[in-house]
């Protein structure tokens, strides 16, 4: 099944999941509590709902990726150790919380992680690698977004960075050069539509 339709030449992106008859599932968490619902065959479930399988996949990665089991297992709920299930839920969350066009599960196969942070300093920049068009972004380059998004001016951004502003106006080149975009509004544009940046 494709995920667009068209109407009059507009091309609209469904939310994966959401036709009755759509198989792929598109995760996403309730930023309050951290827990994750998902959309499949048209209808929201539960995550304690996930088939064995789609399950064991999520269980498979977050068990092979070391520095998320890390992290996540330090997570405590009232100073007792969280259940595995949970953990895999929190890793699910901070992997796929991002409600979009784009299923996390295929056929039985787990998509790349989103760029959905929780927040700008998120636990998941611990374990995963947030893109822009293809390409990871450094640690400096998120935190220039994060600073753009909230319309600082470069003098303060620079100081942020903790740089001087002609280093710091190399650095906006080269982000522009890699975000293939001209300014700063190109590049928040790029970033929204990359869910980067909300």
């Amino acid at each position: 099944m494709d995920k667009l339709t068209t109407n009059n030449q507009q091309v609209q992106h469904l939310i994966a999941g959401l036709l009755q008859n759509d198989t792929r599932i598109e995760f996403f968490g309730r930023p309050e509590t951290m827990e994750v619902q998902f959309i499949q065959n048209g209808k929201t479930h539960e995550f304690k709902e996930l088939d064995k399988k789609d399950f064991t996949l999520l269980a498979n990665a977050f068990n092979s990726n070391k520095e998320a089991q890390k992290h996540i297992n330090a997570l405590q709920h009232n100073h007792q150790p969280l259940s595995f299930t949970r953990r895999v839920e929190l890793y699910t969350y901070f992997m796929y919380g991002g409600l979009d066009d784009t299923p996390d599960i295929i056929n039985g196969d787990l998509q790349e992680p989103e760029n959905y942070r929780h927040s700008t300093d998120c636990v998941s920049l611990n374990f995963k690698t947030i893109k822009l068009n293809g390409s990871p972004l450094k640690p400096r380059e998120l935190k220039m977004l994060d600073l753009f998004a909230e319309d600082y001016k470069d003098e303060v951004v620079a100081m942020e960075l903790g740089v001087a502003v002609s280093t710091f106006n190399q650095h906006k080149r080269s982000f522009f050069r890699k975000a293939n975009v001209f300014s700063k509004t190109g590049l928040l544009m790029c970033a929204m539509r990359a869910n980067v940046i909300n």
